[in-house]
């Protein structure tokens, strides 16, 4: 018994030597060996551009067995967009077992109780969490250590999406700006992402928070504009003009670890709108932690995304 618990010494070595884990989650996106326990991925771009369908194939790649190509972990969607989708999720689930699963039990899958097997066993490792207000976002990240506690096996934390509550928060007596927004949250998951050592996604609009000079993105002159979860902000009420935010970066910046920024690519086809559909591509940019930067390209259909090889 006394051999399954790890002393204080024996993890502070394991964290100083860099031994910790890995979780090669998606080799396409991170091709350099996966993420770590504690770091925070940031999954930003236009509507419709595929924030929450990745989310989705992240999640069939986590929760799927190992003789699947999956990583068979346990993993938290909090989802504020309404975006998920079962129906979506299983057909993710089934194009990978299809595509991925090792030749024994390839052979079994002609027996559609076995794919639905595979597919309930994996749902099983899902938690999701519906919000449909600022509170039950903010009640949920403040529930996420009592989870933690109950399912260890819980590795993942994917959000979508960071910004939806925003106007919520934003009000006439109470003006934030959304890089202070996204920021507060931000800390928020990085520390709960360090402490508990799990890995946490989220996503947001490509516009929200970052570089842009739009009176949207605002704060009064006097507020300090620090945001805790409990609902409460430091500056208490409006008192003073409107300033807009010009030409600064996120400040949420510094906390990110990686970052995917999707992208539609405007390349029309010339046969019509229904077959210009179809030849639809979009872009994934992504920047990793130490710097190094890669782009991808991938369609979507009704089996979820499909990367494009380079």
């Amino acid at each position: 018994m006394c051999d399954t618990i790890e002393s204080a010494f024996v993890a502070i070595s394991r964290l100083a030597s860099g031994s910790e884990a890995t979780h090669n989650v998606d080799p396409v996106l991170f091709p350099d060996g996966g993420l770590r326990p504690g770091e925070l991925i940031e999954i930003s771009g236009d509507s419709n551009s595929g924030k929450s369908l990745l989310c989705l194939e992240l999640i069939a790649r986590i929760i799927l067995p190992t003789s699947c190509g999956g990583l068979e972990l346990a993993a938290v969607l909090i989802d504020c967009e309404n975006s998920y989708s079962k129906t979506v999720l299983l057909s993710i689930l089934e194009k990978h077992i299809l595509n991925q699963a090792e030749p024994a039990l390839a052979s079994t899958l002609a027996d559609p109780h076995q794919l639905e097997t595979i597919q309930r066993a994996a749902l099983s490792r899902l938690h999701l969490i519906t919000c449909y207000s600022l509170e039950q976002f903010e009640f949920s990240l403040l529930a996420l250590p009592a989870l933690f506690v109950k399912q260890p096996e819980l590795t993942f934390v994917l959000i979508d999406s960071i910004a939806t509550f925003y106007w919520n928060k934003c009000t006439a007596k109470n003006l934030i700006r959304q890089d202070t927004y996204q920021k507060a949250h931000c800390k928020t998951l990085s520390r709960l992402a360090g402490k508990w050592r799990k890995i946490v996604l989220l996503t947001k609009p490509s516009h929200f928070g970052g570089r842009q000079a739009s009176g949207r993105d605002f704060e009064t002159t006097s507020a300090a504009g620090a945001l805790s979860l409990d609902g409460s902000t430091q500056a208490s009420s409006f008192a003073g003009p409107l300033t807009p935010l010009m030409s600064t970066a996120s400040s949420a910046g510094s906390l990110i670890d990686h970052r995917i920024e999707l992208t539609e690519i405007d390349n029309p086809s010339p046969g019509g709108s229904e077959q210009g559909s179809a030849d639809q591509r979009f872009s994934a940019f992504i920047t990793m932690a130490d710097k190094q930067q890669y782009v991808r390209f991938y369609l979507i259909d009704k089996y979820g995304i499909n990367w494009i090889e380079a």
